[in-house]
């Protein structure tokens, strides 16, 4: 079997390990831009009331608005709903402008990390760079994700307001409680959402450091 070039096994090496923080960010967002997690948040006891809405009505307007986010839903369809203003379809239009280029990028990315997985792992001299990639790229994720779930759960207004100017332009994501956007995922609902995908990412990191770092010495011996 040909040996790869010292370069192409750091290249891929590296590969592995700056992706895996995005792949698994973004896989948790399949999670939690969903429909099942809409209608199991509106199920818990303590999530408030729209003052607005039924909660059919609420629930229906709520998952086709992320099923548009998600690029399953034209915008026509969104502002057929009859339920937002201008200012809010506009918000919603750059959600989707920034949420569907990440989640069209991440099976691309998985299968470069499969690729970059498969050229290291055949090559008995380059499995041990296999498991470093993964252990490394689980490392540099709970660190990463460690940090901002930190100040998630004792800065959380803080997080979100932060969050929302890196993505979004001025002041186009600031609603009334009485807008549409806000009866549909007022706060404690994004509260949910960002301690969820915390937990899944960080599962995820342990995840991976653990079998790379089994990798590692399966390679070894």
């Amino acid at each position: 079997m040909r040996n790869l070039s010292p370069r192409l096994v750091a290249l891929l090496q590296w590969l592995l390990t700056l992706l895996l923080p995005y792949v698994l960010v973004i896989s948790s967002l399949y999670i939690f831009m969903s429909p099942q997690f809409i209608e199991w948040q509106y199920a818990q006891p303590d999530f408030p009331p729209a003052d607005r809405f039924t909660p059919d009505q609420r629930t229906y307007n709520a998952v086709e608005t992320v099923l548009y986010t998600r690029g399953e839903r034209t915008e026509q369809q969104l502002k057929a709903l009859g339920v937002y203003n201008e200012r809010e379809i506009k918000h919603l239009v750059d959600v989707y402008n920034v949420a569907r280029p990440l989640l069209q990028l991440n099976p691309l990315f998985i299968l470069i990390m499969l690729g970059a997985f498969i050229l290291l792992w055949r090559n008995p001299a380059t499995r041990r760079n296999a498991g470093t990639g993964l252990m490394f790229g689980g490392i540099l994720t709970f660190v990463l994700v460690g940090f901002v779930g930190l100040v998630a759960v004792f800065a959380f207004d803080t997080f979100f307001v932060a969050f929302h100017r890196v993505f979004f332009e001025g002041d186009t994501w600031l609603f009334n409680y009485s807008d549409s956007l806000i009866q549909f995922y007022p706060e404690l609902f994004w509260m949910k959402a960002s301690y969820g995908i915390a937990l899944f990412v960080m599962g995820g990191a342990v995840l991976f450091t653990a079998l790379g770092v089994w990798l590692r010495q399966r390679a070894r011996k």
